[in-house]
Protein backbone atom coordinates (compact mmCIF):
# COMPACT_ATOMS: atom_id res chain seq x y z
CA UNK A 1 0.00 0.00 0.00
CA UNK A 2 1.10 3.55 -0.70
CA UNK A 3 0.89 5.73 2.40
CA UNK A 4 1.14 9.48 2.80
CA UNK A 5 1.79 11.62 5.86
CA UNK A 6 0.46 15.07 6.68
CA UNK A 7 2.66 16.41 9.44
CA UNK A 8 6.34 15.69 10.03
CA UNK A 9 6.71 16.55 13.70
CA UNK A 10 7.43 14.41 16.73
CA UNK A 11 4.22 12.36 16.73
CA UNK A 12 4.27 11.91 12.98
CA UNK A 13 7.88 10.69 13.19
CA UNK A 14 6.88 8.00 15.68
CA UNK A 15 4.08 6.81 13.41
CA UNK A 16 6.36 6.90 10.35
CA UNK A 17 8.84 4.60 12.06
CA UNK A 18 6.04 2.11 12.72
CA UNK A 19 4.90 2.24 9.09
CA UNK A 20 8.52 1.65 8.05
CA UNK A 21 8.51 -1.53 10.14
CA UNK A 22 5.33 -2.83 8.52
CA UNK A 23 5.23 -5.26 5.61
CA UNK A 24 1.93 -3.76 4.51
CA UNK A 25 2.92 -0.28 3.41
CA UNK A 26 5.46 2.16 1.97
CA UNK A 27 5.54 5.90 2.65
CA UNK A 28 5.54 7.64 -0.72
CA UNK A 29 4.73 11.23 0.24
CA UNK A 30 5.21 13.53 3.25
CA UNK A 31 3.52 16.91 3.62
CA UNK A 32 4.31 19.63 6.16
CA UNK A 33 3.94 23.41 6.09
CA UNK A 34 7.66 23.45 6.95
CA UNK A 35 9.27 22.28 3.70
CA UNK A 36 12.56 21.45 5.39
CA UNK A 37 10.79 19.22 7.92
CA UNK A 38 8.91 17.47 5.10
CA UNK A 39 12.16 16.82 3.22
CA UNK A 40 13.94 15.55 6.33
CA UNK A 41 11.24 12.93 6.70
CA UNK A 42 10.74 12.16 3.01
CA UNK A 43 14.26 11.99 1.59
CA UNK A 44 15.61 9.02 3.62
CA UNK A 45 12.51 7.05 2.60
CA UNK A 46 12.70 7.89 -1.09
CA UNK A 47 9.39 9.70 -0.72
CA UNK A 48 8.31 13.01 -2.20
CA UNK A 49 7.98 16.14 -0.05
CA UNK A 50 5.05 18.54 -0.18
CA UNK A 51 3.92 21.68 1.63
CA UNK A 52 0.27 21.47 0.59
CA UNK A 53 -1.93 18.47 1.32
CA UNK A 54 -4.17 19.00 -1.70
CA UNK A 55 -1.10 18.73 -3.92
CA UNK A 56 -0.07 15.56 -2.09
CA UNK A 57 -3.44 14.00 -2.86
CA UNK A 58 -3.29 15.03 -6.51
CA UNK A 59 0.27 13.81 -7.06
CA UNK A 60 0.32 10.54 -5.12
CA UNK A 61 -1.89 7.46 -5.69
CA UNK A 62 -2.43 6.90 -1.96
CA UNK A 63 -4.23 4.01 -0.32
CA UNK A 64 -4.04 5.65 3.11
CA UNK A 65 -2.86 8.82 4.79
CA UNK A 66 -1.80 9.57 8.35
CA UNK A 67 -2.69 13.02 9.68
CA UNK A 68 -0.58 14.05 12.68
CA UNK A 69 -0.75 17.81 13.11
CA UNK A 70 -1.49 20.25 15.96
CA UNK A 71 -5.19 20.62 16.89
CA UNK A 72 -5.45 24.17 15.57
CA UNK A 73 -4.10 23.11 12.15
CA UNK A 74 -7.06 20.91 11.18
CA UNK A 75 -8.78 22.16 8.07
CA UNK A 76 -9.91 19.96 5.15
CA UNK A 77 -7.10 17.39 5.31
CA UNK A 78 -9.45 14.53 6.22
CA UNK A 79 -12.40 15.71 4.13
CA UNK A 80 -10.34 15.88 0.93
CA UNK A 81 -8.93 12.42 1.58
CA UNK A 82 -12.44 11.06 2.11
CA UNK A 83 -13.63 12.61 -1.14
CA UNK A 84 -10.83 10.76 -2.94
CA UNK A 85 -11.59 7.47 -1.20
CA UNK A 86 -8.34 7.50 0.76
CA UNK A 87 -8.49 5.78 4.14
CA UNK A 88 -7.32 8.02 7.00
CA UNK A 89 -5.60 7.64 10.35
CA UNK A 90 -5.93 10.80 12.47
CA UNK A 91 -3.81 11.41 15.54
CA UNK A 92 -5.77 12.53 18.59
CA UNK A 93 -7.40 14.90 19.14
CA UNK A 94 -9.04 14.36 15.77
CA UNK A 95 -10.30 17.94 15.73
CA UNK A 96 -10.07 21.00 17.93
CA UNK A 97 -13.74 21.94 17.75
CA UNK A 98 -16.50 19.32 17.95
CA UNK A 99 -18.63 21.09 15.37
CA UNK A 100 -15.90 20.98 12.75
CA UNK A 101 -15.16 17.39 13.71
CA UNK A 102 -18.76 16.36 13.10
CA UNK A 103 -18.69 18.01 9.66
CA UNK A 104 -15.61 15.96 8.86
CA UNK A 105 -17.34 12.84 10.18
CA UNK A 106 -20.24 13.44 7.79
CA UNK A 107 -17.79 13.43 4.87
CA UNK A 108 -16.16 10.25 6.18
CA UNK A 109 -19.48 8.46 6.50
CA UNK A 110 -20.61 9.62 3.08
CA UNK A 111 -17.41 8.26 1.49
CA UNK A 112 -17.42 5.03 3.50
CA UNK A 113 -13.67 5.09 4.11
CA UNK A 114 -11.81 3.29 6.89
CA UNK A 115 -10.58 5.51 9.71
CA UNK A 116 -8.34 5.02 12.71
CA UNK A 117 -7.36 7.40 15.49
CA UNK A 118 -4.53 7.79 17.97
CA UNK A 119 -6.14 6.51 21.17
CA UNK A 120 -3.16 4.26 21.60
CA UNK A 121 -3.85 2.96 25.14
CA UNK A 122 -6.60 0.80 23.63
CA UNK A 123 -3.84 -1.26 22.00
CA UNK A 124 -1.90 -1.94 25.21
CA UNK A 125 -1.79 -5.55 26.35
CA UNK A 126 -2.84 -4.44 29.84
CA UNK A 127 -6.06 -3.08 28.35
CA UNK A 128 -6.71 -6.30 26.47
CA UNK A 129 -6.05 -8.45 29.54
CA UNK A 130 -8.21 -6.26 31.76
CA UNK A 131 -11.13 -6.60 29.34
CA UNK A 132 -10.71 -10.39 29.46
CA UNK A 133 -10.64 -10.42 33.26
CA UNK A 134 -13.67 -8.13 33.50
CA UNK A 135 -15.76 -10.01 30.94
CA UNK A 136 -18.08 -11.60 33.52
CA UNK A 137 -17.81 -8.86 36.15
CA UNK A 138 -20.00 -5.88 36.87
CA UNK A 139 -17.98 -2.67 37.08
CA UNK A 140 -19.07 -0.01 39.53
CA UNK A 141 -16.32 2.63 39.29
CA UNK A 142 -13.27 3.73 37.30
CA UNK A 143 -10.68 6.21 38.57
CA UNK A 144 -8.16 7.68 36.13
CA UNK A 145 -5.12 9.91 36.59
CA UNK A 146 -2.99 11.70 34.01
CA UNK A 147 -0.37 13.84 35.72
CA UNK A 148 2.69 15.30 34.03
CA UNK A 149 4.56 18.51 33.35
CA UNK A 150 3.66 21.35 31.02
CA UNK A 151 3.17 20.64 27.35
CA UNK A 152 6.43 21.17 25.47
CA UNK A 153 4.96 22.81 22.37
CA UNK A 154 4.37 26.56 22.17
CA UNK A 155 0.79 26.08 20.95
CA UNK A 156 0.10 23.75 23.88
CA UNK A 157 0.02 26.68 26.29
CA UNK A 158 -3.13 28.17 24.73
CA UNK A 159 -6.57 26.61 25.18
CA UNK A 160 -7.95 27.94 21.90
CA UNK A 161 -5.07 26.37 19.95
CA UNK A 162 -4.72 23.05 21.73
CA UNK A 163 -7.73 22.39 23.94
CA UNK A 164 -5.31 22.38 26.85
CA UNK A 165 -4.18 19.41 28.89
CA UNK A 166 -7.55 17.66 28.82
CA UNK A 167 -7.95 17.61 25.03
CA UNK A 168 -4.32 16.87 24.19
CA UNK A 169 -3.20 14.40 26.87
CA UNK A 170 -5.69 13.45 29.59
CA UNK A 171 -8.02 12.63 26.70
CA UNK A 172 -6.36 9.19 26.77
CA UNK A 173 -7.85 8.49 30.22
CA UNK A 174 -11.26 9.89 29.29
CA UNK A 175 -11.18 7.61 26.28
CA UNK A 176 -10.32 4.61 28.46
CA UNK A 177 -13.21 5.19 30.86
CA UNK A 178 -15.50 5.27 27.84
CA UNK A 179 -13.85 2.15 26.39
CA UNK A 180 -14.22 0.14 29.58
CA UNK A 181 -17.26 1.77 31.16
CA UNK A 182 -19.41 2.95 28.27
CA UNK A 183 -20.50 6.40 27.15
CA UNK A 184 -20.92 9.18 29.70
CA UNK A 185 -24.15 11.08 30.30
CA UNK A 186 -23.46 13.72 32.98
CA UNK A 187 -20.35 15.54 34.21
CA UNK A 188 -19.40 17.65 37.19
CA UNK A 189 -15.92 19.12 37.40
CA UNK A 190 -13.68 21.51 39.29
CA UNK A 191 -10.32 23.04 38.47
CA UNK A 192 -7.59 25.08 40.14
CA UNK A 193 -4.69 27.33 39.23
CA UNK A 194 -2.73 26.31 42.32
CA UNK A 195 0.22 26.30 42.03
CA UNK A 196 0.41 29.23 39.64
CA UNK A 197 1.20 28.36 36.03
CA UNK A 198 1.51 31.64 34.11
CA UNK A 199 2.87 29.74 31.09
CA UNK A 200 -0.63 28.44 30.24
CA UNK A 201 -4.08 30.04 29.99
CA UNK A 202 -6.02 27.05 31.35
CA UNK A 203 -6.14 25.41 34.82
CA UNK A 204 -3.15 23.62 36.28
CA UNK A 205 -5.35 20.78 37.54
CA UNK A 206 -8.87 19.49 36.91
CA UNK A 207 -10.91 16.70 38.45
CA UNK A 208 -14.15 15.45 36.91
CA UNK A 209 -16.85 13.09 38.13
CA UNK A 210 -18.62 11.24 35.35
CA UNK A 211 -21.93 9.38 35.40
CA UNK A 212 -22.09 6.80 32.63
CA UNK A 213 -25.29 5.98 30.77
CA UNK A 214 -25.26 2.51 32.34
CA UNK A 215 -24.89 3.81 35.91
CA UNK A 216 -21.14 3.33 36.36
CA UNK A 217 -19.37 6.31 37.97
CA UNK A 218 -15.86 7.51 37.15
CA UNK A 219 -13.43 10.19 38.17
CA UNK A 220 -10.58 11.48 36.04
CA UNK A 221 -7.94 13.96 37.19
CA UNK A 222 -5.31 15.86 35.23
CA UNK A 223 -2.39 18.02 36.30
CA UNK A 224 0.48 19.80 34.54
CA UNK A 225 2.83 20.50 37.46
CA UNK A 226 3.90 16.96 38.33
CA UNK A 227 7.63 16.10 38.10
CA UNK A 228 6.66 12.54 37.17
CA UNK A 229 4.45 11.21 34.38
CA UNK A 230 1.52 9.21 35.74
CA UNK A 231 -1.10 7.56 33.54
CA UNK A 232 -3.16 5.08 35.51
CA UNK A 233 -6.66 3.67 35.67
CA UNK A 234 -8.27 1.84 38.61
CA UNK A 235 -11.25 -0.39 37.91
CA UNK A 236 -13.46 -1.48 40.82
CA UNK A 237 -16.38 -3.87 40.65
CA UNK A 238 -17.77 -7.24 41.65
CA UNK A 239 -14.95 -8.71 43.82
CA UNK A 240 -12.39 -7.06 41.58
CA UNK A 241 -9.90 -4.20 41.75
CA UNK A 242 -7.51 -3.74 38.83
CA UNK A 243 -4.83 -1.08 38.42
CA UNK A 244 -3.75 -0.44 34.84
CA UNK A 245 -0.46 1.48 34.83
CA UNK A 246 0.26 2.88 31.37
CA UNK A 247 3.59 4.36 32.42
CA UNK A 248 5.04 0.94 33.24
CA UNK A 249 2.56 -1.19 31.25
CA UNK A 250 1.84 -3.28 34.33
CA UNK A 251 -1.49 -4.73 35.42
CA UNK A 252 -2.03 -5.46 39.12
CA UNK A 253 -4.87 -5.97 41.56
CA UNK A 254 -7.13 -8.61 43.03
CA UNK A 255 -9.95 -10.79 41.72
CA UNK A 256 -11.80 -13.08 44.15
CA UNK A 257 -8.92 -12.75 46.66
CA UNK A 258 -6.43 -13.84 43.99
CA UNK A 259 -3.58 -11.42 43.39
CA UNK A 260 -2.60 -10.21 39.91
CA UNK A 261 0.80 -8.78 39.03
CA UNK A 262 1.58 -8.79 35.30
CA UNK A 263 4.21 -6.99 33.24
CA UNK A 264 2.66 -6.76 29.77
CA UNK A 265 5.03 -4.49 27.88
CA UNK A 266 3.65 -3.68 24.44
CA UNK A 267 4.74 -1.78 21.35
CA UNK A 268 1.52 0.22 21.58
CA UNK A 269 2.24 2.46 18.59
CA UNK A 270 3.31 -0.47 16.46
CA UNK A 271 0.08 -2.29 17.23
CA UNK A 272 -1.99 0.80 16.57
CA UNK A 273 -0.41 1.37 13.16
CA UNK A 274 -0.43 -2.30 12.15
CA UNK A 275 -4.12 -2.67 13.06
CA UNK A 276 -5.01 0.35 10.94
CA UNK A 277 -2.98 -0.89 7.98
CA UNK A 278 -4.61 -4.30 8.33
CA UNK A 279 -8.02 -2.62 8.28
CA UNK A 280 -7.07 -0.74 5.11
CA UNK A 281 -5.61 -3.82 3.44
CA UNK A 282 -8.71 -5.90 4.14
CA UNK A 283 -11.20 -3.04 3.96
CA UNK A 284 -12.35 -4.18 7.39
CA UNK A 285 -12.78 -1.43 10.03
CA UNK A 286 -13.16 -4.13 12.68
CA UNK A 287 -9.38 -4.15 13.08
CA UNK A 288 -9.50 -0.56 14.38
CA UNK A 289 -10.29 0.00 18.07
CA UNK A 290 -11.13 3.69 17.81
CA UNK A 291 -12.48 5.13 14.58
CA UNK A 292 -13.17 8.79 13.86
CA UNK A 293 -16.77 8.64 15.06
CA UNK A 294 -15.74 7.15 18.39
CA UNK A 295 -12.94 9.70 18.82
CA UNK A 296 -15.44 12.54 18.33
CA UNK A 297 -17.43 11.18 21.28
CA UNK A 298 -14.28 11.33 23.43
CA UNK A 299 -13.58 14.87 22.21
CA UNK A 300 -17.15 15.88 23.11
CA UNK A 301 -16.63 14.47 26.61
CA UNK A 302 -13.36 16.40 26.93
CA UNK A 303 -14.97 19.74 26.12
CA UNK A 304 -17.94 18.96 28.37
CA UNK A 305 -15.48 18.51 31.25
CA UNK A 306 -13.75 21.81 30.45
CA UNK A 307 -17.07 23.66 30.27
CA UNK A 308 -18.37 22.00 33.44
CA UNK A 309 -15.23 23.04 35.34
CA UNK A 310 -15.62 26.62 34.13
CA UNK A 311 -19.32 26.86 34.97
CA UNK A 312 -19.40 24.77 38.16
CA UNK A 313 -22.69 23.28 36.98
CA UNK A 314 -23.72 19.75 36.08
CA UNK A 315 -23.24 19.33 32.33
CA UNK A 316 -24.76 16.87 29.88
CA UNK A 317 -22.31 15.47 27.33
CA UNK A 318 -22.87 17.03 23.93
CA UNK A 319 -25.01 19.89 25.24
CA UNK A 320 -22.41 22.43 26.35
CA UNK A 321 -21.37 25.19 23.90
CA UNK A 322 -18.11 23.52 22.84
CA UNK A 323 -19.10 19.87 23.04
Amino acid sequence: MNVGFIGAGKMASTLMQKVDESDHATITGVCDVDEEAARRAADPRGASAYTDHATLYEAEPLDAVFVAIPPFAYDDQVTLAAERGIDVFVEKPVALECGRGRETLAAIESAGIVTGTGYVFRYDAITERAIELLADREISMLVGRYWSGLLASSWGSTLELSGGEIVTRTTHLYDLVRYLGGDVDRVTAASTDRPGTPEIDYPAATTATLTHENGIVSTVSSAVTSPKWTAELDVVGDDVHLLLDYTTQELSGTIDDEGIDLDLSTDRYGREVENFLEAVDRNDPGHVRSDYADAIRTLSLNWTVIDAAESGAVATVGETPRS
